[in-house]
């Protein structure tokens, strides 16, 4: 996982902590946190993969587009 991955799911987690009140942060274990966190990188990891495959599928078109000669000009 990229730096910016990592950031962003611990500011997400930073986040969510100060949005709880005292007695819920209480409550909730580090590790737990630290879970959370993992989830959160994981899923911003699959949707980069997602967006991945997108852009290739696209430049795999527009490849087989500009591949193709083009009549009449």
């Amino acid at each position: 996982m990229t730096e910016e991955t990592e950031e962003l799911a611990e500011k997400v987690v930073a986040t969510f902590k100060h949005n709880l009140s005292e007695a819920a942060r209480e409550q909730i274990r580090e590790a737990d946190f630290n879970e959370l966190a993992l989830m959160i990188r994981e899923a911003i990891s699959e949707e980069l993969s997602r967006a991945t495959d997108m852009v290739e599928e696209v430049v795999r078109k527009l490849r087989s587009e500009a591949d193709k000669p083009e009549l009449g000009l």
